[in-house]
């Protein structure tokens, strides 16, 4: 369906992300059509088979996007890029860019995690919560980094990568939580870790494991899709007729 297909396309921009500015337009192109089958896999074994309830892609999107193009990283990992990645990130150019995206994000991404259930009525649940989920992160990425950073500034890329976590964790539990609180809760979670992830984990993935993450897909996708997955199985593990109805 067209949903596939978006679910799938935004998987594969994930994966690239990754891996960006490093690979020829062969390697995308065979990075593109792997990911697009390995995706199809992985999503008829998670929703098929094993019967996942993954509306918006915590983890067939986000999660899966995420690991994909990490590992293709690990694979075409180049050593003498990463003393020039370092210096790119220390220029702080205006980045309108990530200002469009921001806004189309906001206006656009609580439809895709609702996309699924838009024919049920009974489902109000996912689109509100993603907007609490949006805002909570943002708001944790305004307080954590100026602590986290020298200049004490905060950039709109930051706030980029805050609005991509906040909506990676509602992927899966959007349609389950019944209260703003937990939304909103969740969401701060999820804002509070690209900035830790940038600060900590960065430089570990690449020193240690050697995997260059471009673009940081690690905290803004892969760890907030985790998140939304453990906070979707749990919700599932705890639910009660009470709170669901007949669903």
């Amino acid at each position: 369906s067209m949903v596939s297909a978006d679910f799938c396309t935004a998987a594969t921009l994930i994966s690239t992300g990754a891996v960006l500015g490093r690979v020829n337009p062969i390697q995308m192109l065979l990075l593109t059509l792997l990911g697009v089958t390995l995706f199809t896999l992985n999503e008829y074994i998670l929703l098929s088979l094993m019967g996942v309830s993954d509306n918006g892609g915590s983890l067939t999107v986000h999660t899966f996007g995420a690991y994909f193009g990490l590992m293709v990283s690990r694979i075409l990992h180049q050593p003498h890029v990463g003393k020039r990645q370092e210096e790119q990130d220390r220029e702080h150019h205006p980045d309108v860019f990530a200002v469009v995206g921001t806004i189309y994000l906001w206006i656009f991404w609580p439809s895709f995690t609702s996309t699924t259930r838009a024919h049920d009525p009974a489902e109000p649940w996912a689109v509100p919560n993603t907007y609490f989920s949006l805002a909570s992160s943002t708001l944790a990425t305004f307080v954590l980094c100026p602590l986290l950073q020298e200049e004490g500034t905060l950039r709109m890329v930051q706030l980029q990568d805050a609005t991509l976590a906040g909506a990676a964790v509602m992927g899966m539990a959007g349609e389950m939580l019944v209260t703003p609180f937990g939304a909103l809760t969740a969401g701060f979670l999820a804002g509070l870790i690209p900035p830790l992830g940038f600060r900590f984990l960065r430089p570990v993935l690449s020193s240690r494991l050697k995997i260059q993450d471009t673009c940081g897909v690690h905290n803004v996708h892969g760890l907030p899709g985790l998140l939304g997955a453990l906070l979707g199985t749990l919700l599932a593990a705890l639910a009660t007729a009470d709170a669901y109805g007949g669903r």
